[in-house]
């Protein structure tokens, strides 16, 4: 069967046809960088805060006119203390604390650093 059947060959501008469809699914899938927050986010934001400021200027707030009525008795500070009286820990757990804190931070570093790297060219991060 395969020796009665001819071979086959792809058109003159088959290469050219694919390498075109392969870079624009490159160019659909490329992801554009969109801040959180936008530039007139931002604006509201700090214009808000301008506000409130010259709010503040001009009405001649100051700090002793409020009286608060909320009483924080029920808070002491001794019984709170109180509770973690009993616990010891020995300097070895805290050295072993300490450097996981130090390796969460590295890590950390070293994560943002390698998906902006992915981000600017253009790979999906998930």
């Amino acid at each position: 069967m395969m020796l009665d059947s001819a071979l086959e060959v792809p058109s003159f501008d088959f290469t050219s046809k694919v390498m075109s469809e392969v870079m624009s699914m490159e160019k659909k899938k490329s992801i554009s960088y969109k801040p959180v927050i936008s530039k007139r986010g931002w604006f509201i934001i700090f214009a808000a805060i301008g506000v409130f400021i010259t709010c503040l200027i001009f009405t001649g707030y100051s700090g002793d006119q409020t009286q608060t009525n909320i009483n924080f008795n029920f808070i002491n500070a001794d019984n709170i203390l109180k509770v973690f009286s009993g616990f010891q820990f020995s300097s070895l757990t805290l050295y072993i604390l300490l450097l996981g804190i130090i390796m969460i931070f590295i890590q950390i570093i070293f994560l943002k650093s390698y998906l902006n790297k992915r981000f600017e060219k253009g790979d999906k991060v998930f």
